[in-house]
């Protein structure tokens, strides 16, 4: 595994002249993104609104600033309760403080992908308590958080010895609770198999076997396999390997769709294996054969499943037909013109069709257009600039679009089934530590409360740069939502297509470089936090694992003292691996035959499912 850190510019970082209103709950969002206690600070408003303007280029710039603040309002509380001891050794750690937040020796998040406390990291690094601990003489009960419970946050450290070592130091825990940030994200990614040796433009994937294929303009992998323009990534004796299907096709390949044990490809070729073929061909897996699949005019660029009937769309007559055995059948009867259809997705029992055209209705309509079966359809006047993907996000369809330069132009678009129109929901803007601007969304992937996006594109949040692949998320502070922009890459060419195989994002493009360090070859893939979507997991139950990292044994416990009936480890994958009855509050599980990497407990107790992240090293 290669670690990949996202671009950040460099260190630019003052304080100035007060911030003004527009700003503060900007501030106030950012410092939540470090530590999510800030909302339930009672002196937050004041903080926020006599907080200097600062710019920040990096997450541990934003740390300086989150303990700066947090230092001057713990050194203004008043702890007039507390005993002369209490208040020496608080003012002492306070100074501490000051010097560990100057000195900038913050642990690395270097074990999960994805943002999270760290108490002591790979080289010794505390994080904020810890250091506090480490100072005031107790660096044995650090080492002891960090052996048990190395990822908790403060409200979750279940290590006896906390609440007394805070007490002692004139600190509630609530107050360390606050202290302690979440630490960036170190985005691991992985190359396969060095990759390609030229663009990918599609993906798609067989659940069943987990095998992906990949489609594009190539004609080898890296590691020599001979690959006519499409690929298949499978699992053999000596790991993951990339083969050929046949011979391949004789020119690029635009688009793959897997459906019942066949892989359908459209393009620009007109051989596959041997078979007369013209922009689209049909690989049958059971048999290994390739097989023909009519002739339609020109590139073929989108493929969907409606009614248990394939649809292809492109750039040939009629841009949209259905494949009724042994021919095509042209299903839009005119009422398309244009450059050509890019996307099918099938939506509310329709067809939908995005793409550079416009509609024979009489009314200037754009872009999108939909098929019930018998008839074109519309869905609004469509969206501003041509479409390159939809995908249902959060219930309602999201368009993925060009960006064209001017007024009235989009990179998100979502369909309103209330009033029937189309309203733009991202375009080119920079903010304070947030932006986007770019030429396309090309891919889009619901993934539970996370829209992912991949394209041709620049975008940032928290000062975190990035390229090509991002996250986008909601978050409320102080009554008002704010859309996220989380960089999930940093490509130095664009990602054309991305696929989620349970928490594993696959993405392919014409990227050599992710970050200018880690070489992909235009497809790789990157491990997602399992807990991200929102929806896959529920916690009900508070549990604790120890030690984590762990090394052949890990001790689950319920700290209510609940019976856990049962409890399930779960691969970076998806996969359950470990299954074990239990029946009793603690059990002592064996991780003997699991390699290093990250997992995902989970536990039935009787007040339902809890989970927790952990780390075989």
């Amino acid at each position: 595994m290669r670690s990949i850190i996202l671009t950040i510019v460099n260190l630019v970082f003052s304080f100035s002249c007060l911030n003004a209103g527009s700003n503060n709950n900007e501030l106030l969002r950012q410092l939540s993104a470090v530590n999510t206690e800030w909302g339930k600070q009672p002196e937050c408003k004041q903080i926020i609104k006599n907080a200097p303007v600062v710019t920040p280029r990096s997450n541990n710039d934003w740390i300086v600033v989150h303990l700066a603040l947090v230092e001057q309002t713990l050194r203004a509380r008043n702890r007039s309760g507390l005993s002369t001891l209490q208040k020496s050794n608080r003012l002492r750690l306070l100074n501490e403080l000051n010097a560990y937040w100057h000195g900038r020796g913050f642990p690395v998040n270097d074990y999960l992908p994805y943002k999270n406390p760290i108490f002591i990291d790979r080289t010794g690094n505390h994080c904020a308590v810890g250091y506090l601990m480490q100072q005031s003489g107790a660096e044995n009960l650090a080492q002891k958080i960090n052996n048990e419970q190395q990822f908790a946050y403060v409200h979750e450290i279940k290590v006896k010895g906390v609440k007394e070592w805070a007490k002692e130091n004139g600190f509630t825990v609530d107050e360390l609770a606050w202290i302690q940030p979440a630490y960036q994200v170190q985005i691991n990614a992985e190359d396969m198999d060095g990759g390609l040796n030229g663009t990918v433009n599609s993906i798609a994937v067989d659940q069943n076997s987990q095998t992906v294929y990949a489609g594009g303009s190539f004609n080898q992998s890296i590691s020599g396999a001979v690959c006519q323009n499409v690929a298949a990534w499978i699992s053999g004796f000596a790991g993951w390997d990339w083969i050929p299907l046949g011979n391949g096709v004789n020119g690029p390949v635009h688009t793959l769709l897997f459906h019942n044990n066949k892989l359908y490809v459209g393009g620009e070729f007109t051989m596959a294996s041997g078979i007369a073929a013209k922009n689209v061909a049909v690989y049958d897996i059971g048999l290994g054969q390739w097989q023909a699949m009519g002739l339609l005019d020109s590139t073929v660029r989108a493929f969907c499943v409606y009614n248990n009937e394939v649809y292809a769309g492109g750039d040939f007559s009629g841009y949209v037909a259905k494949w009724i055995g042994g021919q095509w059948q042209d299903v839009t009867q005119g009422f398309i013109y244009g450059e050509g259809v890019r996307t099918l997705e099938v939506w509310s029992n329709l067809v939908v069709i995005g793409g550079d055209f416009e509609l024979a209705t009489g009314a200037l309509r754009k872009h999108v257009a939909t098929y019930n079966g018998s008839q074109i359809g519309i869905l609004g006047f469509g969206t501003p600039t041509p479409v390159n993907d939809f995908t249902e996000h959060e219930g309602k369809l999201t368009a993925a679009c060009d960006v064209i330069k001017g007024s009235d132009t989009c990179a998100l678009a979502v369909y309103d089934t209330g009033n029937g129109e189309w309203g733009v929901t991202l375009k080119p803007f920079g903010g304070i530590a947030d932006a986007f601007e770019g030429n396309s969304i090309k891919r889009l992937h619901s993934n539970g409360n996370q829209l992912l996006a991949a394209g041709a594109f620049l975008c940032s949040t928290g000062m975190t740069y990035g390229n090509n692949l991002m996250a986008i998320s909601k978050m409320t502070y102080d009554t008002t939502t704010y859309t996220i922009y989380q960089p999930l890459a940093s490509t130095d060419q664009p990602v054309n297509d991305i696929l989620l195989l349970s928490n594993i994002l696959y993405f392919g493009g014409s990227f050599i470089t992710n970050g200018y360090i880690d070489t992909l070859n235009r497809i790789g893939y990157l491990q997602l936090d399992p807990l991200s979507s929102g929806d896959k997991f529920e916690n009900k139950v508070v549990l604790n694992l120890f030690p984590n990292p762990a090394g052949n044994l890990v001790h689950i416990q319920s700290s209510r003292n609940e019976k856990i009936e049962y409890v399930e480890v779960y691969d970076i994958a998806g996969r359950k691996i470990i299954y074990e009855t239990v029946n009793a509050t603690s059990k002592e599980i064996s991780l003997q035959n699991l390699s290093a990497g990250i997992y995902t407990v989970r536990a039935l107790a009787n007040s339902g499912w809890g989970n927790l992240r952990l780390v075989k090293e």
